[in-house]
């Protein structure tokens, strides 16, 4: 399973549905998160982890 299909699981899992994605980056609410693949081991992971695109952030704000 792709990281992308795993972040959409992940996101309709948690009952959002207001979402998109642009290439490999995923949209909700107008703030972009980066999807990067986790390892933590945990045993409710679900391997992927979601983090704010910091860069997507400083354009808009210029």
């Amino acid at each position: 399973m792709t990281l992308k299909a795993k972040a959409q699981e992940k996101v309709e899992r948690a009952g959002i549905s207001n979402y998109s994605f642009d290439q490999d980056v995923l949209v909700m609410c107008g703030v972009r998160y980066a999807l990067e693949a986790c390892e933590c081991g945990e045993p409710d992971c679900d391997g992927v982890r979601l983090r704010k695109n910091a860069t997507a952030i400083g354009r808009v704000l210029q």
